[in-house]
């Protein structure tokens, strides 16, 4: 069990925050929004974005 998580920790960190997500919209508040907002920006600190890295490609790639 402990191999699987460690394997796909994103995969499941990524379906744990779209749960959260979904709950969080179905709730008339907005403070939660927020809270997940936060949480949200932190993750994406720490897990970077590939779409970032392929912009950059393709912008070496017009100027060569």
């Amino acid at each position: 069990m402990g191999e699987l998580i460690q394997t796909y920790w994103a995969e499941i960190l990524l379906g744990a925050m779209a749960f959260a997500k979904i709950i969080v919209n179905l709730t008339p508040t907005n403070v939660d929004n927020k809270v997940f907002g936060w949480i949200d920006v932190l993750i994406n600190a720490i897990v970077s974005d590939r779409r970032k890295k392929r912009k950059d490609a393709r912008e070496d790639k017009k100027k060569a």
